[in-house]
């Protein structure tokens, strides 16, 4: 295996608990064994992870689905893929239409859980599917439902945490001897970037993966999307000095591409990859695409820079499974779909694929033992930081953030972030 061994090694494995359970066989020989009597087909909505036509990941689901079928000929899987800026779109579009895909997987599941319109976990898969999760990512998964009790409803599929990455090559022409350990050596060192010609800080604070950027900053000055209690804290006091800190210092110096409210993750990313820019947050998966760049080997990754020192507790970012009770007489078919789809060696492929960290405890296991790499990912994780994805306001306050708070470094912060506190403390 490649790339991504690492990320489940060291203390990580431990610290998950992956010795509390053996390795499972093939998930798929639990409770939904038995072929469905009746022909059914089964809608999947995804996104792609892929950067190129060819890790497009549709080809992984399809590679799956082609197995599956072979194994429960009753059952077809219809496909459906999205980009992360239409995903959740799509997916609120299709449940007011009263059409949802009996399984999702992306993003949160708080919010459709609390309405009812999902099957928990226990109800679907088998028992060997559910114990083999790695149980602090599995607890991920949990928050209320309709009926007021807590349950595991959004079923993890992978994860994966943040760092600092740098043009070694623009370091040395700059004159930069080590990566930035404050916000303050981060505009001193963008300074000097951008005096060879080049971008020194990629800000994507576009629709694609803004909460992700918004939330890394965040931190790195105490702040969060919830406080020490619990409370929504989207526009606190330290929240809109990191937006005003950011405006004062990187954008309106030109430090950043020009307005980073409409550029994307993989857009920045690209240019990282190519050479043209500095600094540049980013996960396991710009490893392909830097890859595919011109950047070659100029480039290392560092802790993300906080205010006053490296952020402690950085990004982690789990995307969920989640499957919908609409249409009842699928049930059993969709619990052999994620049996299936959850297998180890297929988790080991998508991780492989995507640089990501496996969400089951044998795959985990399996990974750990391969080429160690990615440390300061691998540093991370133990400590990592969520998304509060159990409320069920995540979702449409995350949905805010993408939506507007590019707008913080160009207008009022704290007028733009009382907007989105506003979408998170909304009654249901």
């Amino acid at each position: 295996m490649k790339r991504l061994a690492t990320l489940a090694a060291t203390g990580l494995v431990a610290s998950l608990a992956l010795s509390a359970c053996s390795s499972s066989k093939s998930s798929s020989s639990g409770s939904n064994t038995g072929s469905s009597s009746k022909p059914v087909t089964i809608t999947l909505l995804a996104p792609n992870y892929g950067s190129t036509p060819t890790d497009d990941t549709k080809l992984y689901w399809q590679n799956i689905i082609n197995a599956f079928q072979a194994k429960y000929p009753n059952v077809k899987v219809d496909l459906q893929m999205a980009t992360w800026d239409n995903l959740a779109t799509k997916l609120t579009t299709a449940v007011q239409n009263n059409d949802a895909p009996d399984l999702f997987e992306g993003g949160g599941y708080a919010d459709v859980a609390a309405q009812g319109l999902l099957y928990k976990a226990s109800d679907i898969v088998s028992t060997q599917t559910v114990s083999n999760l790695i149980p602090h990512v599995a607890q991920l998964g949990q928050t209320k439902g309709q009926d007021g009790n807590s349950a595991q409803y959004g079923i993890p599929f992978t994860t994966s945490t943040r760092a600092l990455f740098y043009n070694t090559a623009l370091f040395q022409q700059a004159g930069i001897t080590s990566p930035p350990q404050t916000w303050a050596d981060v505009a001193a060192d963008a300074a000097k970037i951008k005096g060879i010609g080049k971008t020194g800080f990629g800000l994507p604070l576009g629709s694609e993966e803004a909460q992700a950027e918004t939330y890394l900053w965040f931190l790195g000055n105490g702040g969060a999307y919830k406080d020490a209690s619990g409370a929504w804290a989207i526009n606190s006091p330290q929240n809109v000095q990191t937006f005003q800190w950011l405006t004062d210092n990187l954008v309106k110096p030109g430090l950043t591409e020009s307005d980073p409210a409409t550029k994307s993750r993989t857009d920045l990313w690209k240019d990282f990859a190519a050479g043209n820019t500095g600094m540049i947050n980013g996960s396991p998966s710009l490893l392909p695409i830097l890859k595919e760049g011109t950047i070659g080997s100029n480039w290392k990754a560092a802790a993300i820079p906080g205010k006053s020192g490296p952020v402690s507790s950085p990004l982690g970012v789990a995307d969920f499974i989640e499957a919908f009770n609409t249409h009842p007489d699928h049930k059993t078919a969709i619990g052999q779909f994620l049996d299936f789809a959850l297998q180890k060696q297929y988790q080991e492929q998508f991780d492989n694929e995507y640089d990501l960290l496996p969400a089951t405890q044998d795959a985990a296991t399996d990974l750990s033992t391969q080429n160690p790499a990615l440390k300061p990912f691998i540093d991370a994780l133990p400590s990592a930081a969520w998304y509060p994805s159990s409320d069920p306001n995540w979702d449409p306050a995350s949905q805010k953030v993408k939506d507007i708070v590019g707008k913080a470094v160009t207008s009022d912060p704290k007028g733009v972030l009382d907007q989105i506190q506003a979408v998170a403390t909304a009654k249901n």
